[in-house]
């Protein structure tokens, strides 16, 4: 899980880091700490997924690989 308050100044660190002015930019910290977590959620789940699918092509292709041998 890791430090909690290594994770609070990370999040403080992209808050104030944000680009200003425009669309996407979330003024209020508590509602850009949900949004981080909600955005930092789906970029752990899109890897997750992304390195089973991996995984999976890769099993293919070497049980494909030991019938032909």
């Amino acid at each position: 899980m890791g430090n909690p308050v290594l994770r609070l100044m990370k999040t403080v660190w992209v808050y104030l880091n944000q680009p200003l002015f425009q669309d996407e930019t979330v003024m209020n910290p508590f509602k850009f700490s949900k949004t981080y977590s909600k955005q930092l959620l789906e970029r752990c789940f899109t890897k997750e997924h992304e390195a089973e699918k991996q995984r999976i092509f890769l099993e293919r292709c070497w049980s494909r690989s030991c019938k032909t041998l």
